[in-house]
């Protein structure tokens, strides 16, 4: 019988390996945490807050609502990292007039009384495009914003002879002629699949039925979706 090929036999030794390695990694996961006897302090959050004057509104439900649905905290090491993080998602328009933004997807899930209290707004992404967020208008009475400090309460829990045999396999992958089978197959696997072609084709399919509608139709969100 035929002996097989040097390089079918170390793509079959990677598969191996990458079970292998996703046992492990599922193992690990299922290792849990372990509550410290003492928090430990870890950084600082600039977190938004409701304030008790939110009783004072007829809209307190609407208001509550909008609050579940944002990003409420940004963590930094550092009070001014913190401030970095909330600079930068300012910078992102995810954050407009002081508030967090949320998203047309997040907008179309709201009742009636909490979309009375969003206007939405446009702006170009970094790839030019032109895409829509909205803002909340909630009364600055209900809210503050305000830095907290932040602490670590619990510790992964550690098996020593599964990171061991984790490494050990890594640098498996590593050796000379393997890696480059290793590579080779991550990139066909993550670009190249029937799902990955399937989903292209479906996105270009769409793009195309968009050159029937006028460009104010697109910015105005003016069109149908129901692409088949």
């Amino acid at each position: 019988m035929k002996p097989k090929h040097i390089k079918e036999q170390r793509q079959k030794a990677i598969r191996i390996i990458r079970k292998r390695q996703r046992e492990i990694y599922q193992k690990i996961r299922e290792l849990g945490y372990i509550k410290l006897k003492e928090p430990i302090r870890h950084g600082w959050f600039k977190e938004i807050v409701i304030t008790e004057n939110v009783e004072r509104y007829k809209n307190k439900a609407a208001i509550l609502e909008l609050y579940d649905c944002i990003e409420k905290s940004f963590w930094g090491r550092t009070k001014e990292k913190a401030d970095k993080q909330w600079f930068h998602k300012i910078s992102k328009h995810l954050i407009y007039k002081e508030f967090p933004t949320i998203s047309k997807k997040q907008f179309n899930r709201l009742t009636y009384k909490a979309q009375a209290m969003c206007t939405v707004f446009s702006f170009r992404s970094e790839n030019k495009k032109i895409k829509k967020r909205f803002y909340i208008r909630i009364p600055k009475g209900a809210y503050k914003i305000k830095y907290t400090r932040a602490y670590i309460t619990h510790s992964k829990r550690i098996d020593p002879e599964l990171e061991s045999e984790l490494d050990l396999l890594e640098q498996q992958l590593y050796k000379s002629g393997y890696y480059e089978i290793w590579q080779e197959s991550y990139w066909k696997n993550y670009w190249r699949t029937p799902q990955e072609h399937k989903q292209k084709f479906q996105v270009t399919k769409q793009l195309n039925a968009l050159k029937k509608y006028s460009l104010q139709d697109i910015i105005n969100d003016n069109i149908s979706w129901e692409i088949n």
